[in-house]
């Protein structure tokens, strides 16, 4: 199975470039190909700066779908590109992806670390299947997760609308899956399907992606070592390695999994370039001590606000 990265970029050059490098220096012989999805009339720079560490440049130009055409910025890119970022797959897919040689593709944001070659990291998966980080059945966060909660009014008016297409559309009437789409991997299989789909602005990414490939019948690979922080449900905890939310992992926390043979490989978010020797492992974990006293005392402020909150109904 050949195993290619498609690189999801679209603020921070020098970040990128470095982060390629990174992903270059672990995977010298896989394919590598950049999805762009900033200011198109910024793509020949990205495209000069990045073309040392990549096999093709795609840069998406797509228009937002009715209902998100003002919308403003988030995070330093465009709000409706990470509701409906996988338009961007498809439309790679359709205009570049078809044309190339790869039979699965992993979704590495530039935001995200991963130590090792793909091909080791990602030994878990198996032909035409996906993997969708964090996947579980929808009935399991559906009272908490806002992008289907029934106290979230439009949002889940707008999941039930999709769950009623991919009915009509597929006879789709299994028990529906969502994930968080952090670590992403695509089967051609899945794409040639996904290209296709007749309202691909119905519903959000993180159960759009893993409802459709059940509606197809794509295999999903579930037995693999990336598990996120499931915020909506679960507690916090200083061991996380992925999360949705735009809070760092800890140096301290990577090289704790990179010291251990079981320990993870992929990390995300990291912000800053990667560290390439001690004595700049050293410097990162000496810097990020501010952070995490500032990230702890913060916590335990809010945390102190809500117990008293609670109290005071009580």
């Amino acid at each position: 199975m050949k195993r290619a990265i498609l690189f999801w970029c679209y603020k921070n050059l020098p970040i990128c470039i470095d982060r390629l490098r990174h992903l270059r220096s672990f995977n010298p012989d896989t394919k590598i190909f950049a999805l762009f999805g900033g200011e198109p009339v910024e793509a020949a720079e990205w495209e000069r700066g990045l073309a040392r560490y990549i096999d093709d440049f795609y840069c998406f130009e797509g228009t937002p779908p009715p209902g998100y055409e003002n919308t403003e910025g988030y995070r330093g890119g465009v709000f409706w590109k990470y509701v409906h970022g996988d338009w961007m797959f498809a439309s790679w897919y359709r205009d570049r992806g078809i044309h190339l040689d790869w039979d699965t593709f992993i979704v590495i944001q530039w935001d995200m670390l991963v130590f090792g070659p793909v091909d080791q990291v990602f030994a878990c998966l198996e032909p035409d299947q996906c993997l969708f980080s964090g996947l579980r059945p929808v009935r399991e966060v559906e009272q908490k997760w806002a992008w289907v909660a029934p106290s979230a009014t439009n949002a889940r008016a707008t999941y039930l609308d999709f769950l009623d297409h991919v009915k009509q559309r597929y006879g789709f009437d299994g028990d529906p899956l969502c994930c968080l789409a952090i670590v992403v991997c695509l089967s051609r299989a899945y794409m040639e399907e996904f290209a296709r789909i007749e309202r691909p602005e119905l519903g959000g990414l993180e159960y759009r992606l893993p409802i459709y490939a059940q509606a197809f019948g794509i295999p999903l690979c579930q037995d693999h070592p990336f598990k996120p922080w499931w915020a909506a449900v679960e507690p916090n905890h200083p061991g996380i390695t992925l999360r949705a939310r735009p809070v760092e992992i800890w140096i301290p926390t990577i090289l704790a999994n990179l010291r251990r043979r079981d320990g993870a490989r992929v990390f995300h978010p990291y912000w800053r370039p990667v560290p390439r020797s001690w004595l700049a492992w050293t410097w990162a974990a000496i810097d990020s001590v501010p952070r995490v006293i500032a990230t702890t005392l913060t916590r335990a402020v809010v945390g102190n606000r809500q117990l008293q909150v609670r109290v005071r109904k009580a």
